[in-house]
C-alpha cells in the first residue's frame, strides 16, 4: 500500500491553524517542521519550563500531510485542486503543495534501525530491547528504549551524568537523589552501580510510568515519586549522599535551594543540562552553599559537581535523615551568645548573633537546635527588658526559599496573539528562619534562547507582596514577616516577544 504526502510551505501564525483543517478534511498525521532546517537560516525553536514561545511554529515552517489513497480518494488527479478550494474557504490562500508518494515500509523495525546500543566509558552500554546485550562479562546493561521520557544515553547531558556515575566507584550503599528522571535512565544507572537507596521524581506523570516500567524491566528496586505525592523521600528532613538532576540552566538555577536542600552534609551534587556558556551563572548561584565546579564537557554541554562541606567529623553514617550537630558545639556557641550579649549590648546581639544562630523552620533544623534557640529567645527577651532593647527584625538573605515560581502567559488560551503579551509570574516565598525578618525586593530576569538578558524588573515588598496580605500585616516594613510564613504572590508581568526563560531571585537594596 502506498500513502500520498503533501507538503505545504507558509508562515509561521498559519502552520498550527493549517494542520487542524488538514486534520478535519481528512489528513492521516500531520507534521510542522522548520522549512530552512539544515541550511544557514535554521531557527531554533525551544521553550523551558513555564514559559513557552509564543507562537509554536517557524517563521517559514512546512506542514506535511499525510493521506490515504484506499479511505479518502487521494489518488485521484482532482484530489489536490479540491482540497485547495476547501481550504479557500476555510480562509487558507495557499499555493499547490509538493507531493510524493510513501511506499509502505516496516516502520518499527524502520525505527529501531536508528537506535544502536551505545557504550558509555569503559563498562556501561545503553541497549535498546531488540538489540543483544554486549558480550563483555564486565559490562553493566541499561535497557532503555527511546519513548515518550527523556533519556536515552545519547544525548551529551545524559552522556556525562552516566560518565560521572561509572567513573565514581564509591557507590555503595549511597543514596541518590534523581531529580528530574525522565525515563530513569540515571536512577536505573545508579541502581545497577551500587547505590542503595535510589529515588526518582519528575513533574512529568508520563515520565514516572516510563522510569518505573524500565526499572522492572531493568531489575532494579527505584522509588519513582511525583513531586505532589507527599512522599516521605521528597520530606524537607529527607537528605541524599548525591542529587543529580540532568534539566537546563534556566530551572537548575530557579530550584537551587530545593536541591542544596536534600543534600547531607559531605554530600555531592550532580548538575548537567547546562551549556558551556552559562556555566559560570550557574556555579555563582550554588557557589552560596557549596563548592561546585565543572567537572567535565561534552559537546559544548557541561556537567557540575560540587560537595556539601560537612560541620561534624567522625560519623560515617549515610542515611536520609538530616545529621544531627554537635551539642557541645552548639552549647559553646550559645555560651559565647550569653557572654557577648552582656558584653557588647543589644545592638550587636539581636541584629547580629540572634540571626547567626536562629535555626531553620522548615524542618531542616534538628530539634536540639530548634529548643536551645526557643530558651536563647526567651532570655533574650528578659535581659532586654531591663536594658531596653529596641526590637527590629533583620534583613538576611539566606532567611528566603523561593520554593516555586512559574511564569504563565496570561492569554495562552488565545494563543498569546494579544500585542501586550502579558504573563503571570506565581511566586511562593517562604521566611525559614525562627526570627521575624523584613520582606526582601523581588529580581526578575527575562532571557532569549541564547541566555542573553533582555529585561530586568525589581520589585519593592509593596509591589510584590499581595494587597490582601499587606493590609493584614499593616506593620510589615517594622515588624517584618514571621518565622515560617509562606506567601504565594501572583505579579503581572509584560513578556517580551523574545522571551524564552527567566530567574527569580531575592535581593536587599
Amino acid at each position: 500500500m502506498s500513502y500520498r504526502e503533501l507538503v505545504f510551505t507558509v508562515v509561521a501564525e498559519t502552520a498550527e491553524p493549517l494542520g487542524d483543517a488538514l486534520l478535519e478534511l481528512g489528513a492521516l498525521s500531520v507534521t510542522v517542521e522548520d522549512d530552512a532546517a539544515g541550511g544557514y537560516d535554521e531557527n531554533p525553536l525551544y521553550g523551558e519550563p513555564g514559559l513557552s514561545p509564543d507562537v509554536q511554529a517557524w517563521d517559514r515552517s512546512s506542514v506535511t500531510a499525510l493521506f490515504n489513497p484506499e479511505i479518502d480518494a487521494s489518488g485521484s488527479a482532482q484530489f489536490i485542486p479540491e482540497l485547495l478550494a476547501s481550504l479557500k474557504e476555510a480562509g487558507f490562500k495557499l499555493s499547490a503543495p509538493q507531493e510524493k508518494i510513501v511506499e509502505e515500509q516496516d516502520w518499527v523495525r524502520l525505527t529501531q534501525s536508528q537506535f544502536a546500543p551505545i557504550p558509555i566509558g569503559k563498562r556501561i552500554w545503553v541497549v535498546p530491547s531488540w538489540h543483544d546485550a554486549p558480550t563483555d562479562p564486565n559490562a553493566i546493561c541499561l535497557a532503555v528504549d527511546p519513548g515518550l521520557a527523556f533519556g536515552t544515553g545519547s544525548h551529551p547531558t545524559t552522556h556525562l551524568c552516566l560518565l560521572w556515575l561509572e567513573e565514581h566507584t564509591n557507590l555503595k550503599n549511597q543514596s541518590l537523589l534523581d531529580y528530574g528522571c525522565g525515563s530513569g535512565i540515571l536512577a536505573i544507572a545508579a541502581a545497577k552501580l551500587g547505590c542503595n537507596p535510589v529515588v526518582g521524581t519528575d513533574i512529568d506523570p508520563q515520565a514516572i510510568v516510563a522510569a518505573r516500567s524500565n526499572a522492572q524491566i531493568n531489575n532494579t528496586v527505584i522509588q519513582f515519586v511525583l513531586p505532589n505525592e507527599d512522599a516521605p523521600e521528597l520530606a524537607a528532613e529527607t537528605k541524599y549522599d548525591i542529587v543529580m538532576a540532568n534539566i537546563l540552566a534556566n530551572p537548575l538555577q530557579v530550584l537551587a535551594p530545593a536541591l542544596v536542600n536534600k543534600i547531607r552534609l559531605g554530600g555531592q551534587i550532580v548538575l548537567s543540562g547546562v551549556l558551556a556558556r552559562q556555566a559560570d551563572e550557574v556555579i555563582a548561584t550554588y557557589s552560596q552553599w557549596l563548592k561546585i565546579s565543572i567537572w567535565k564537557e561534552n559537546d559544548g554541554w557541561v556537567c557540575l559537581h560540587g560537595t556539601l562541606s560537612k560541620d561534624q567529623e567522625g560519623s560515617k553514617k549515610r542515611d536520609f535523615a538530616a545529621p544531627a550537630q554537635k551539642k557541645g558545639v552548639k552549647f559553646t556557641l550559645l555560651a559565647c551568645f550569653f557572654i557577648l550579649l552582656l558584653v557588647f549590648s543589644e545592638h550587636l546581639s539581636r541584629n547580629s548573633l540572634l540571626p547567626a544562630l536562629a535555626p531553620r523552620v522548615d524542618g531542616t533544623s534538628n530539634a536540639f537546635s530548634v529548643s536551645a534557640f526557643s530558651i536563647l529567645q526567651a532570655i533574650d527577651e528578659k535581659i532586654c527588658g531591663v536594658l531596653g532593647c529596641v526590637n527590629r527584625p533583620v534583613s538576611d538573605f539566606a532567611a528566603w526559599k523561593i520554593t516555586s515560581a512559574t511564569l504563565s502567559p496570561e492569554n495562552a488560551r488565545e494563543g498569546l496573539k494579544s500585542g501586550a503579551n502579558q504573563s503571570i509570574l506565581q511566586v511562593e516565598i517562604q521566611n525559614r528562619l525562627a526570627l521575624a525578618v523584613l520582606p526582601p525586593n523581588l529580581e526578575i530576569t527575562l532571557t532569549d534562547a541564547e541566555e542573553s538578558e533582555i529585561k530586568s524588573v525589581r520589585l519593592t515588598p509593596k509591589e510584590w507582596l499581595p494587597i490582601a496580605w499587606q493590609e493584614s500585616h499593616a506593620d510589615f516594613l517594622r515588624l517584618g514577616i514571621a518565622p515560617g510564613e509562606l506567601i504565594q504572590a501572583q505579579l503581572p508581568i509584560p513578556l517580551p516577544q523574545n522571551a524564552a526563560g527567566y530567574r527569580v531571585r531575592v535581593v536587599y537594596p
